[in-house]
């Protein structure tokens, strides 16, 4: 994935966990003061960025436009939304219409709208695609199936790619977003290890040697662990635990394996 989507990305999954509060008290906090009133740090801050108050109204479009303002700054959020923030559904999909930045097709970094049948109602972030499922991360929603629009909290979510609720994504324009540079070498997130070898490019879907050990990164840039099949082959790749030589290869030949277990 490209370094701003990173960003977001990673920026969003912070907020994992979160409870929004009973009352305008301990708004950072991720659980204390937890209640249903839909009192949030991010109307909180929507209206020093707005000049609107909307504290204790439902919040996942107020969610999705802060998390762009804390990964990117308000100015740079503005344009990737499709023009400015926003705090009701239909307004972010018309923003990202009109910008010519509407998709009926997922990628990670997008925003997801879902509908009711009438109108967008609820929006998150996408993490992650695949040619079947969806993973995202959404604002006052719960771990609960399918979308649930005033859930409480920041969690995420997986859904089919034919999910019926599924209205479009608007898709941030990333050019607007100048790419600050990787540092060299490993690095770790929630999905696992990755190595930068240039300052804008890291390994993906290739077979690498780093201090003399074997590690293959698949399309999205992370060392594979456990059972692989990679061009007919089966391979294992130790169990990531706290350090990226655990992702090294451990089975160097396996051939005529025809799956994990059987030799």
């Amino acid at each position: 994935m490209e370094n701003a989507v990173k960003k977001l990305i990673d920026q969003t999954a912070r907020w994992d966990g979160y409870l929004e509060k009973k009352s305008n008290a301990q708004l950072d906090d991720f659980t204390a003061n937890a209640g249903s009133g839909n009192f949030t740090c991010f109307a909180r801050d929507y209206k020093i960025h707005t000049g609107q108050n909307l504290q204790a109204q439902p919040w996942c479009a107020m969610f999705v436009s802060e998390v762009f303002v804390q990964a990117f700054g308000l100015e740079a959020a503005k344009k990737l939304l499709g023009g400015s923030l926003y705090h009701y559904c239909p307004t972010g999909v018309n923003q990202f219409k009109k910008a010519g930045r509407w998709a009926a097709v997922p990628e990670p970094g997008a925003v997801i709208f879902f509908t009711n049948g009438q109108r967008a109602y609820h929006t998150g972030i996408v993490t992650e695609a695949t040619a079947t499922r969806i993973k995202t991360i959404e604002g006052n929603t719960s771990g609960a199936s399918g979308v649930i629009e005033n859930g409480g909290g920041v969690c995420r979510k997986a859904y089919s790619r034919s999910y019926g609720k599924i209205l479009g994504y608007g898709l941030p324009d990333w050019s607007i977003v100048s790419q600050s540079e990787y540092v060299l070498g490993w690095h770790h997130d929630s999905n696992g290890w990755w190595y930068a070898d240039t300052p804008h490019t890291y390994y993906k879907s290739c077979w690498q040697v780093i201090n003399h050990h074997k590690y293959y990164f698949n399309q999205d840039g992370y060392a594979l662990t456990d059972w692989h099949q990679i061009d007919g082959k089966w391979y294992y790749f130790e169990p990531a635990a706290g350090h990226p030589l655990e992702c090294a290869l451990y089975v160097t030949d396996v051939s005529g394996v025809q799956g994990p277990g059987e030799f």
